[in-house]
């Protein structure tokens, strides 16, 4: 399948941010200039508009084991949250004090490892769960679909989609009534309507993308369409609100491609299909968020580099709910 550019960046032109970071999953902007990216055990790494980075934890452990931020979200007060992928899970509060249990995203019993965290106008916490499976390399199938999608208000959860096929990162789109899905293993974007009081209606299939593309990130831009991040092919696409699909940037690796292709048909798909990469500048592209007073430019997470590609946007994006917010300067220099 082809499709048409949206973007004149190349991946010899691409720019990059920042240095030193592991596992820098996802990535959040505010409107004064800084960035922040998800950083193994280390919570979160700020990097400020003069280029400073801090660490915004120290080497931290739940429950034993080492935190593993994937998603992240900026509260109204300047805290965070963190979407714990780690095998002790939940959802973990990070400020100037440390980091501590928000809730466990679960209705008893262990917390689930948690993909992703945002936050609505309405200050509901938004957070998805990939699978209930222990480990979740066990749902890299075709035919596991058990992952979900829920929200915390006043400290209680509750569960809005259920059955997802590898849930990801989601995207709330009140203006347009779209709560979009990232299912990564089934290779699609899907959607259901949303209200202010939350999900209102029956789950459909928005877009598929290109066999090989797992989709992983989708962040709304100005004019109500997606950017899709996907692993393994490591590919930016732009998805329009009608649903086509534009490359935005692409290294993809036709024959690492087809290989997990086999491995998932074989259903033999595991932990070194996503910690290995042959790819040199989009180390496996998991996420983006718009950069800039102008919201004009693009900076990625991605899971196996230690800096954050930056590139042109094709369109502007959408403020989103954090983007005013003031983050006091706290941390370690690095």
């Amino acid at each position: 399948m082809q499709f048409e550019s949206e973007s004149n960046q190349t991946i010899e032109t691409l720019d990059f941010l920042g240095h030193g970071m592991s596992r820098p999953e996802s990535v959040l902007t505010t409107k004064n200039g800084d960035v922040f990216a998800s950083h193994k055990s280390r919570g979160i790494v700020r990097i400020c508009p003069d280029g400073k980075q801090y660490y915004l934890a120290e080497h931290t452990l739940h429950e034993g084991v080492p935190i593993v931020p994937n998603g992240i979200a900026l509260m109204r007060d300047g805290s965070f949250l963190l979407a714990n992928i780690s095998d002790a899970g939940g959802l973990l509060k990070l400020d100037r004090n440390g980091v501590s249990l928000f809730h466990a995203c679960s209705s008893g019993g262990t917390a689930p490892p948690v993909n992703y965290v945002c936050v609505d106008p309405f200050g509901r916490v938004w957070f998805t769960v990939s699978s209930t499976l222990s480990p979740r390399s066990l749902a890299y199938r075709r035919d596991v679909m058990n992952g979900y999608v829920g929200f915390i208000e006043d400290g209680e959860m509750h569960i809005v989609l259920e059955g997802l096929h590898y849930t990801n990162e989601i995207c709330l789109d009140f203006e347009r009534g779209w709560l979009y899905v990232a299912e990564t293993f089934a290779q699609k974007i899907s959607r259901v309507p949303l209200t202010r009081e939350g999900v209102a209606g029956e789950k459909e299939d928005f877009v598929l993308l290109p066999k090989g593309a797992f989709v992983d990130g989708i962040e709304l831009d100005g004019e109500g369409g997606l950017i899709a991040a996907c692993i393994v092919s490591n590919e930016l696409f732009r998805i329009s609100p009608d649903g086509n699909i534009a490359t935005v940037l692409s290294e993809r690796d036709t024959q690492w491609v087809a290989e997990v292709e086999r491995a998932l048909d074989k259903e033999v798909m595991g932990r070194p299909h996503f910690d290995t990469a042959p790819t040199k500048m989009l180390r496996n592209v998991s996420s983006s968020a718009f950069l800039g007073e102008k919201l004009d430019r693009l900076v990625c997470g991605n899971l196996l580099g230690d800096r954050l590609p930056v590139l042109k946007a094709p369109v502007k994006g959408r403020a989103p709910v954090h983007w005013h917010v003031h983050v006091p300067l706290w941390g370690e220099a690095f």
